[in-house]
């Protein structure tokens, strides 16, 4: 299918108006369409392919759109009809099998799963050359999806045909002639759906309806453009060098201004040495920071320097030193008379332990003197309350010994601070005489080790008088080191100040050596340029002939796709053209119990985007609805099959090949529908093939033949299969139509067969194509009596009516004794007969039953055939 559309739209492309490389484009698809098929847009695959594929045979592609040639074999081949179908193994058919098909009318019944799809298969593929089933379910080798499951083998079907001349002729697949042929159920229920679709969908389903949604996928498929990405269209070489040449200019500017920016270098030198000391120049300021071969700079000058270890500052004063002798001899003093003041009141601090001695006690016993135990009560006075009175008055004491505790504790400090300048001393002076007056571990500072420090030595002089001078030793060093701490401060400084200027001379330095090596290379690379790049200049001129085909690739590409895309919108509108008429025709036939109002008077299709199906009833003409709101799925289904069989009419398709409409139509229209296929005139000239699984439709449309008409139809039955892996065909099943069947029981003397097969005969012209024809040539309301309120129709009455009613004066049919005379010839046998009594109440089994007469039944057969011959040529 979708290679028959795509052809259709090359011949669109047959014009002058079209281009050369759009017309090679359209050719380099088709040939290589199997493989371009299953690609889609995803991640660019067939647009890929595609511009590989127009790469590699661009100049060998021819721009001529061939001719299709199935519209030559139409002409010369009118097949009015189709003789046989040999299949197998194909599908199903795991052997051959032949059909006879010789026949207007060809009936298939069978149930479902018994192979009358792979039947329909083998006629598509002998018809069209292939299958839309396989399309659709992305079989990318169609024989894989044809041959027979089981043995894996595939004979592809053969048709015979019948030409206009009565020759029998072989039929080759031809999808232009044949495919408005098929209406296939699926394609009329997806049209049904429509409703659930978005406007813009329902366009596509016209095209649906007609089997092309495979093909429109196939369009859908193809990116608008091809992208750079894909195909080169600047030239690979051109770029790399363009690219190259870019360098090469900024290389070449470089060198043109070099000697400006070399001023510029220069001038940033002069305004840093500038700022590092007036007068003197950038190369000076480098010697003088960094130094030369000569000497050395500054910095490594104040590194040297600072390196030099500085003493710490020992913080020992000789102000300090003579504090504490004084603070000794201070405390000292008070201290020998705070010792005085508490020898002399030694009697009072005796009596002062004991008071608190007592006071202590008071807890323990205080009902008791604590050293008679006598009862406080009977002593003449209370121990405790004189104890507390007595401390009380000596509370002066305390004071002072709280006094001779202090100064004891600051003479211990002020010792310990001059022993510690006393160690200082021994530590920074060597040889030191005071080194025997350290204390030991076990020693500790005493008065007695102060009055030691005021011994004479041999030497002439106290421990004191060394501390004394040594102590202004050590404070001038400590003057000393602070000078130099300062100065190491400011050399620090310096030195930062130094090294900020030296990284901004090897910046500077830096800068100006890249800069000056940039421009050497930029000459170099001038001078190389051509020389080096001499292939890809080369490369580059060859790349242009590439470059432009690739541009008239794309350009071709995107005028293919939107002649492509364009072609596949206007199908919808090619395929409805002008079967308005046709279709409300159809539709109303098919809808002709319904009420007239309820009846189309037009219908518009929608043929653009987003349009909706609209319909006009005959009751309303010029107003117009939306068919999805007021159509039943049962109607619209109708619209369907109207539009199917309306571009068969207008077609002129020889054929009508009907697949299972049991599942495409719904119960309230299969009568109408069977009555427009087999009773008008409108495919009167076609051969109809149908496939149904529905007995009840499969034994209606038989009984709405004539007998005549039904024994010249073929009918064929699909068994279920049994251990045989293969179709099951019964070529010779018995007639469904109840007059044929009634005349076979006869003649092969199955009396009581033709007897039952006769009565559902009658019953079925009375109440179908009798009442039908009295309706439409008289008066159609009955009297008919019933027994009860559960009672049948008797056929007896049933027929005394219509008699009664064709045989009125004003019966308007001129022909009416074709049907009335055996009419009469039934109702003239005796109504309580043997044979009338099983046509009224139908032929249940006794046993002991007399025998039917032979000659009786033989005249209610013929009779009945009479009346069937007389109505095959009425139309209601």
């Amino acid at each position: 299918m979708i290679q028959a559309e795509y052809l259709r739209f090359m011949q669109t492309l047959n014009v002058d108006a079209v281009s050369v490389d759009v017309r090679r484009m359209a050719n380099l698809v088709n040939q290589h369409l199997d493989m371009l098929i299953p690609l889609s847009t995803h991640q660019g695959q067939r647009v890929k392919r595609v511009s590989r594929l127009a790469q590699i045979g661009w100049g060998d592609l021819s721009s001529d759109i061939q001719p299709l040639t199935e519209f030559n074999v139409e002409q010369s081949l009118p097949i009015i009809s189709l003789k046989s179908l040999t299949v197998g193994p194909f599908r199903g058919f795991a052997r051959e099998e032949i059909f006879d098909l010789l026949s207007q009318l060809v009936l298939i019944y069978g149930p479902n799963g018994t192979g009358k799809s792979s039947f329909c298969e083998a006629l598509e593929f002998g018809l069209l050359g292939s299958v839309a089933e396989a399309e659709s379910k992305r079989f990318r080798d169609q024989n894989e999806y044809l041959a027979n499951a089981r043995t894996g083998k595939l004979d592809f079907p053969e048709i015979v045909g019948v030409d206009s001349e009565g020759n029998e002729v072989s039929v080759p697949a031809n999808e232009s002639l044949f495919r408005f042929c098929f209406v296939e159920k699926n394609r009329i229920h997806n049209f049904s759906r429509i409703a659930a679709q978005l406007p813009a969908k329902q366009t596509e389903l016209i095209s649906s309806l007609f089997g092309l949604d495979s093909f429109n996928d196939f369009v859908r498929n193809f990116s608008a453009v091809i992208d750079g990405k894909y195909i080169d269209l600047v030239g690979v070489k051109a770029k790399q060098l363009e690219e190259k040449r870019k360098v090469l200019a900024s290389e070449q500017q470089l060198v043109e201004n070099a000697a400006e920016d070399l001023k510029k270098f220069v001038a940033e030198e002069d305004l840093l040495a500038k700022s590092y000391r007036d007068g003197v120049t950038f190369a000076q300021m480098v010697v003088e920071i960094n130094g030369d071969e000569k000497t050395s700079g500054k910095i490594a000058q104040l590194d040297t320097e600072l390196q030099q270890p500085v003493l710490s500052k020992l913080n020992v004063t000789y102000a300090e030193l003579i504090t504490l002798q004084q603070s000794v001899e201070k405390d000292l003093s008070e201290l020998n008379e705070k010792l005085l003041s508490l020898n002399n009141a030694s009697q009072d601090v005796s009596f002062k332990q004991l008071y608190e001695a007592v006071v202590q006690l008071e807890t323990v016993s205080s009902d008791r003197c604590p050293t008679c135990r006598t009862l406080l009560v009977n002593v003449a006075q209370n121990p405790f309350a004189l104890a507390k009175g007595e401390l009380e008055k000596l509370s002066h004491l305390d004071v002072l010994q709280k006094e001779v505790t202090a100064l004891n504790r600051s003479i211990v400090q002020s010792l310990s601070r001059i022993h510690e300048m006393l160690s200082l001393a021994c530590t920074n002076f060597s040889s030191n005489p005071l080194i025997e007056n350290l204390l030991t571990q076990q020693e500790t500072l005493t008065i007695q080790w102060w009055q030691k420090m005021f011994v004479t030595g041999s030497d002439g002089y106290t421990p004191w008088q060394h501390l004394d001078a040594q102590v202004k030793q050590l404070e001038e060093r400590d003057l000393a080191i602070g000078i130099a701490l300062q100065q190491r401060k400011v050399k620090v400084k310096e030195l930062s100040r130094l090294r900020s200027f030296a990284k901004q001379v090897t910046i500077r330095q830096t800068l100006k050596s890249h800069f000056l090596e940039r421009v050497k290379k930029a000459k170099a690379a001038i001078e190389s340029f051509d020389k080096e790049n001499k292939v890809l200049i080369a490369e580059v001129k060859n790349e242009k002939k590439l470059v432009v085909q690739n541009q008239i690739i794309v350009s071709a590409y995107s005028q293919f796709v939107e002649k492509l895309v364009a072609y596949k919108e206007s199908l919808p509108l090619k395929l409805v053209e002008d079967l308005g008429e046709k279709v409300v025709t159809l539709y109303n036939a098919f809808n002709r119990n319904d009420a007239p109002k309820d009846l189309l008077a037009n219908i518009r299709l929608p043929l653009s985007q987003n349009e909706r199906l609209k319909i006009a009833f005959q009751s309303e003409p010029t107003k117009f609805f939306d068919a999805l709101h007021v159509l039943s799925e049962g109607h619209i289904r109708c619209i369907g099959l109207a539009i199917l069989l309306a571009k068969n009419l207008k077609e002129e398709c020889s054929l009508l090949i009907f697949d299972d409409p049991v599942n495409a139509i719904d119960d309230d229209h299969r009568e109408a529908i069977r009555r427009t296929l087999f009773e008008e005139d409108l495919f009167s000239d076609k051969q109809i093939i149908l496939t149904c699984h529905g007995e009840e439709f499969f034994k209606d449309i038989q009984n709405l033949l004539p007998a005549e008409r039904a024994v010249q139809s073929k009918a064929v039955t699909f068994l279920p299969q049994l251990d045989e892996q293969h179709i099951r065909v019964d070529f010779n099943c018995a007639p469904r139509n109840y007059i044929i069947a009634a005349r076979s029981h006869f003649d092969r003397e199955e009396i009581r067969g033709a007897l039952a097969k006769s009565r559902q005969a009658l019953e079925s012209l009375t109440k179908g194509k009798v009442w039908r024809y009295v309706s439409k040539y008289g008066d159609g309301n009955l009297s008919i009596k019933l027994r009860s309120a559960t009672s049948p129709i008797e056929l007896r009455n049933l027929t005394e009516q219509l008699r009664k009613q064709i045989n009125k004066r004003d019966f308007d049919d001129l022909n009416k004794s074709a049907v009335l005379i055996p009419i009469e010839t039934l109702l003239g046998m005796n109504g309580d007969s043997r044979e009338w009594r099983y046509l009224n109440k139908g032929t249940h089994d006794e046993v002991d039953r007399v025998e039917f007469d032979r000659g009786t039944v033989n005249t209610l057969v013929a009779a009945i055939e009479q009346i069937d011959n007389a109505l095959a040529a009425f139309r209601s």
